[in-house]
């Protein structure tokens, strides 16, 4: 006990509270916002394609894989919903960016068919699955806020 007393008193809660700035996509601090986005974006397609070579004939692989192709547009509809309550104002357009975001998560995907074509990295169709996800959330942010 002594030493997670130890490990917990010497944490801070500011990089939580700056990845949430980050995640409410102001205006001061939008492109660093949409890099972290698309940056968490690339790491699921790196993990994936990892995951996808290495366990080629494994089903909780399979399935990991089918749930982190959804995990980004999660992300992105939850952050979206986070914006509008922050920033009202940019709803639209924070969804219009997020949208935007589908291009380099498209980009993402066929890189990682590229990498080995027995892959389903390039699957546009299950990546498409995560418009259902996050396009009502944009909408839900624009309505509500």
């Amino acid at each position: 006990m002594g030493i997670i007393e130890h490990i917990i008193s010497g944490t801070s809660l500011q990089p939580l509270r700056n990845i949430l700035d980050l995640m409410s996509l102001a205006p001061d601090v939008l492109w660093a916002s949409l890099l972290l986005l698309a940056g968490i974006m690339l790491l699921n397609d790196l993990l994936r394609t990892a995951l996808m070579t290495e366990h080629t004939r494994s089903v909780a692989v399979h399935a990991l894989v089918c749930t982190l192709t959804l995990l980004p547009s999660a992300i992105l509809g939850l952050a979206l919903l986070y914006a509008g309550y922050r920033h009202p104002e940019r709803a639209w357009i924070n969804f219009g960016l997020a949208l935007a975001l589908y291009i380099p998560w498209y980009v993402g995907g066929t890189l990682t068919w590229l990498a080995r074509r027995d892959t389903e990295g390039a699957d546009v169709g299950w990546i498409s699955h995560g418009l259902f996800i996050t396009v009502p959330c944009g909408i839900l942010a624009v309505v509500l806020f």
